[in-house]
């Protein structure tokens, strides 16, 4: 015969089990832009063909490859199969039009941050030689263009209509990195004010130094990575109680 007691026990147990919060986890995913033309211009200087004869599309920017097309079409689809509750992108052509398929295609919209722009920083981010800059540099630069057929997927951000200040000419290669470091610290600084300590799932579209760069300074250490973001690829980060992040994928694989 089951004891009353024990029984009344154990739905106690259930019953506050069921009423323990679970743990909100922010998860930020980061994608790397598609293939653009500049990112094979290399490839075809050592092809040895005259570069009259390049495709128009070769050391453009704001084109993409052939590959980079595909890339857009198959990275609309992976997208879907998640759900974001923020999206953010480059000011950047390329960037911006990796992801505007995807916002199309599902009737979203995507605010542009100047900070997520490509910038130095890969390799040394996380340097002491990097400087802290004592000026101000965020909504200093130029105006930033959304051109009018994008308007309806891609909305600046209220508080910057501007990109951010580029260092001056002839900066070393420390002061340079020190504008992506301040430039991505305040992306973080927005990120954690807005989602920290949620259960959210936000998008970052960008490129990949200033991706590998932000993706180290979240973590506060090197990560045991070995390469830089594929074409399209994805880490994601879920930060920790402590307010931490842990990497759990990194160009798409979980780790």
């Amino acid at each position: 015969m089951r004891h009353p007691a024990l029984l009344a026990a154990f739905a106690i147990i259930i019953q506050l089990a069921f009423s323990i919060p679970a743990h909100a986890e922010l998860k930020i995913y980061y994608m790397r832009h598609a293939e653009g033309g500049h990112n094979v211009k290399k490839e075809w200087e050592e092809k040895a063909i005259p570069q009259s004869e390049w495709p128009s599309y070769v050391g453009n920017p704001n084109e993409f490859t052939p590959r980079g097309k595909k890339e857009v079409i198959a990275a609309t689809k992976k997208l879907q199969d998640y759900k974001f509750d923020f999206i953010a992108c480059s000011s950047i052509w390329r960037a911006r039009n990796t992801i505007l398929p995807y916002l199309r295609a599902t009737q979203q919209s995507a605010e542009v941050w100047p900070e997520l722009r490509e910038g130095p920083g890969m390799v040394t981010i996380l340097s002491e030689d990097i400087p802290d800059l004592e000026i101000e540099i965020i909504n200093l630069g130029d105006p930033i263009d959304v051109p009018d057929d994008e308007k309806g997927n891609l909305v600046l951000r209220e508080d910057s209509p501007n990109d951010y200040k580029s260092a001056p000419k002839g900066s070393d290669e420390n002061l340079k990195v020190a504008y992506t470091k301040h430039a991505s610290l305040h992306a973080i600084k927005l990120i954690e004010e807005r989602f920290g300590g949620t259960d959210k799932s936000i998008l970052l579209v960008g490129h990949n130094s200033s991706g590998v760069s932000l993706l180290k300074l979240l973590l506060g250490k090197e990560p045991a990575i070995k390469r830089g973001l594929n074409s399209t690829g994805m880490w994601m980060v879920a930060q920790q109680d402590d307010g931490t992040y842990h990497l759990k994928i990194y160009n798409d694989q979980e780790l």
